[in-house]
């Protein structure tokens, strides 16, 4: 039964990176600050001579789509005064793609959130742990969120493109995510330094997501040694 218990004690500690990582990565794929941060940055409007309220509409159809609120990703822009679909053939599938993915983060995060709680009840209930331990394992879980986000980042800072490649590979199952600036729109509305950009923010936000609640375990854990020794 020992065994048994370390094993759920551990699947405690794991899973508490995987939902600070899937969680962080919901939150950007839905936030439109970070989309239009991006346009600006790096001036897409004026790349793509397509205009910031129109930026803004595809930007929220994206998210739409991502969402599963959307049947189709394609969207009709006004360019000048010539009306077209924004995406190609390539660019739809791709896109679908990413749609499949990030489904696939939003069921992660529930099925980790969920395995959480069960380890969570079945070391309070099953085998009658202390409060302690379970605390004591957001701790751990937090110290090796933060170490393994130290990790990416000194990876991403030295070669992001590397890593951005990498992602892809192991992502995807085709080769539709490599696309040219001089046809296709969506390499040029989201360009590498976005994602770079957004990868950074997403490092550090979860750094910061760890480093509150590892912050507040270890505190406890320090409050209950000092209360025990009072009591000594």
């Amino acid at each position: 039964m020992k065994i048994i218990q370390n094993i759920i004690y551990y699947l405690f500690v794991c899973c508490l990176p995987a939902l600070l990582i899937t969680s962080t990565i919901c939150c950007e794929v839905n936030e439109l600050s970070l989309y239009e941060y991006g346009f600006d940055k790096y001036e897409i409007s004026q790349d793509t001579g397509i205009d910031k309220i129109q930026l803004r509409s595809v930007a929220q159809h994206l998210i739409d789509y991502f969402n599963l609120r959307a049947d189709t990703v394609q969207i009709t822009v006004v360019k000048g005064d010539e009306e077209f679909n924004l995406f190609n053939e390539r660019e739809l599938i791709h896109l679908s793609d990413v749609r499949s993915l990030i489904q696939l983060d939003y069921w992660v995060q529930r099925g980790v959130f969920l395995l959480i709680v069960v380890c969570a009840l079945a070391l309070f209930f099953g085998f009658r742990v202390g409060w302690q331990i379970l605390v004591r394992g957001l701790f751990w879980g937090s110290f090796i969120t933060m170490g393994l986000m130290v990790a990416l980042a000194i990876w991403a800072f030295f070669g992001f493109e590397r890593l951005f490649i990498l992602f892809h590979l192991v992502s995807f199952t085709n080769e539709y995510w490599i696309l040219d600036p001089a046809r296709d729109y969506l390499i040029r509305l989201f360009p590498g330094g976005f994602f770079y950009d957004a990868a950074l923010f997403g490092f550090g936000a979860i750094m910061l997501e760890a480093l509150l609640i590892g912050g507040i375990a270890f505190g406890i854990l320090r409050l209950r040694g000092w209360e025990r020794r009072e009591r000594n």
